[in-house]
């Protein structure tokens, strides 16, 4: 495994724990922070094909999608 997907495994790991403490003692800016930490460490785990075990079901949770790979795709023009 490389460096760089042990430490952005680690930080999401890291981040889903503050997010599940946040949440659990009622820390309502906690929980928003957490989540952006965890949106943009799942963006950067999908653009680079890592694996994010765990990350869906969390902000799913809180009403939040996957990040997409990339650039979405524009609807073609007639």
């Amino acid at each position: 495994m490389s460096d760089f997907r042990n430490q952005i495994s680690n930080r999401i790991a890291q981040t889903r724990g503050d997010l599940s403490q946040a949440a659990a003692t009622g820390d309502d800016y906690l929980v928003e922070v957490s989540l952006g930490e965890l949106e943009a460490l799942t963006r950067i785990a999908v653009e680079h094909d890592l694996p994010i075990d765990g990350a869906e079901e969390d902000l799913a949770s809180y009403g939040l999608a996957l990040p997409a790979s990339g650039v979405p795709s524009l609807p073609a023009q007639a």
